[in-house]
């Protein structure tokens, strides 16, 4: 497993100082973070895929039968393998990073082995796709409209908030549900999305952005979006580390996490 160690280098004293975080694009970011993505100890990830397992069974609840469900910024398929077990779903994952796709189909094609084909999802499509360039006349997009869920995950840190309901609108019927959590802006004050490069020891940071919940929630109503489920928004407890991990330690009792059930008016 790789190791997160902090970045330094050498003063004119000989002393060890940081280095300072490299910022890059937010594709070429994620490209490079592919290779450790899923092993560097990322403990957000883990908070949010315990909060998964309570938000997904009331989705999957609400949801019509054959749902056609669409996962804004899938990653490495760490909850587009849970898609998988809906019966009959038609699922598009989609994300702007080629390097990270080719992790989700390896990790989704391992898992739909092995669900019983009552329960398995009808079809799996991946997309390369870049929800900041999305237009609304864009029609390489027109194979996902018309979702009748959208699924969001520690990937709106990343998209400013007017772009990324106006996406999720144009996809969204009438109805249908929007699924987002995020990094929660207590943390954002003091953190963000970036890994080390293993090879440099440098900081790679991509673009980010610390979005309150107040502000999510604002502009979700703007947008025609009313709240099904939650917010609920997430501190991290002594009681997680055991799940969480060695570096979950110094976010004992800050908000790290918020997520959200939307309802698209219509």
């Amino acid at each position: 497993m790789h190791t997160n160690i902090a970045a330094s280098s050498d003063n004119s004293n000989g002393e060890q100082t940081p280095k300072q975080p490299i910022y890059k694009p937010t594709v070429e970011a994620y490209n490079q973070w592919a290779a450790t993505y899923d092993t560097d100890g990322n403990f957000l990830q883990k908070l949010d895929s315990l909060m998964m397992d309570e938000i997904m069974p009331f989705l999957t609840n609400i949801m019509p039968h054959a749902p056609k469900l669409v996962e804004l910024g899938c990653g490495t398929g760490r909850n587009t393998v849970r898609l998988q077990s809906v019966p009959d779903a038609r699922i598009w994952a989609i994300d702007n990073s080629n390097g990270i796709i080719e992790l989700a189909k390896n990790r989704c094609h391992s898992i739909r082995t092995t669900v019983p084909e009552t329960l398995k999802a009808q079809s799996q499509e991946f997309a390369l796709r870049d929800v900041l360039s999305f237009q609304e006349t864009e029609h390489s997009w027109d194979p996902m409209k018309n979702a009748d869920a959208i699924i969001s995950t520690l990937v709106l840190e990343h998209i400013p908030l007017e772009q990324f309901f106006m996406v999720c609108s144009q996809l969204l019927k009438p109805g249908g549900q929007l699924l987002c959590t995020n990094m929660h802006s207590d943390m954002g004050a003091i953190s963000q999305a970036g890994f080390v490069d293993p090879e440099t020891g440098s900081k790679i940071r991509p673009l980010s952005y610390a979005h309150t919940l107040q502000d999510f929630l604002m502009c979700a109503s703007a947008w025609g979006f009313n709240p099904l489920w939650g917010p609920v928004e997430r501190m991290v407890e002594t009681s997680d580390l055991e799940q969480l991990g060695e570096r979950g330690k110094k976010w004992v009792s800050v908000n790290a996490w918020f997520g959200v059930i939307l309802s698209k008016l219509g």
